[in-house]
């Protein structure tokens, strides 16, 4: 069981939308795959067709097989939930205090084999949860736009993943993944091409365009995959999956 973290220095970079998608193009190729929601945001189960007004989640009910939601795009997944502040908190302090509380359960669950892939949704920045990925994952991509700031968010936030996965045997590293690239935008072509010169070989391939297909499949609830699926985005994602599959299974 490959498990793949979602991660990002700042918000507002299109993650969960990734990770949504890119589970769905998994099961589109015959993988078994459960997608978790490690951010208190708690979006995941917009993109994949739960009620929004449901506030189950495993922050409130573990990770058993009960709380396991299943999306019509043939992914499983585990929503968060609705927490209050202090329960958030409280959460938060159990695991600082227990880095691998996710690694030990997604243990178990490969050894029931049960899922192919795991694919993670993180928070933006240095959090618990983000430390809880990356204790668990094989890989990790970093997402980020084709801009200015998420350029100057790379060096600070590289470090903070080799410090989460120190010592860690199974981590295969980590690559950055664009997204919402511009077609005409010179600044973000520009971009594109000093995150290739400052971080060589630690690109993805792949890069995902803007696409507003991507916006207008989240407010029906479901991902761009499902929605319309002869989009550029989804072509792109298609390619990503792809490229997971031949480097995770080679």
């Amino acid at each position: 069981m490959a498990v793949i973290a979602f991660v990002s220095g700042k918000g507002g970079v299109g993650k969960t939308s990734l990770t949504a998608a890119t589970a769905v193009a998994l099961a589109q190729r015959g993988r078994r795959v459960l997608a978790i929601d490690l951010d208190p945001q708690n979006a995941l189960r917009l993109h994949l067709g739960m009620d929004p007004a449901d506030p189950a989640g495993w922050s409130r009910e573990g990770f058993g097989t009960a709380a396991i939601f299943e999306s019509a795009g043939g992914v499983s997944f585990l929503p968060f939930g609705a927490l209050l502040e202090a329960e958030l908190e409280e959460l938060e302090a159990v695991l600082q205090d227990d880095p691998r509380w996710l690694a030990e359960r997604l243990a178990d669950a490969a050894a029931r084999g049960r899922f192919d892939y795991v694919l993670i949704d993180t928070p933006p920045g240095p959090t618990v949860f983000l430390q809880q990925a990356l204790q668990a994952a094989h890989r990790a991509l970093v997402v980020v736009l084709a801009d200015a700031a998420s350029l100057t968010t790379l060096p600070m936030f590289f470090p903070l993943i080799d410090e989460f996965t120190a010592g860690r045997d199974g981590f295969q590293g980590s690559q950055i993944l664009i997204n919402q690239l511009p077609h005409q935008s010179r600044l973000g072509h520009q971009v594109r091409t000093a995150i290739h010169t400052h971080f060589p070989g630690r690109v993805a391939p792949i890069a995902v365009h803007r696409d507003a297909a991507v916006a207008e499949a989240l407010a029906f609830e479901r991902t761009v995959l499902d929605y319309e699926p002869g989009a550029e985005a989804c072509l792109d994602l298609q390619h990503l999956a792809d490229w997971l599959l031949a480097t995770l299974e080679s």
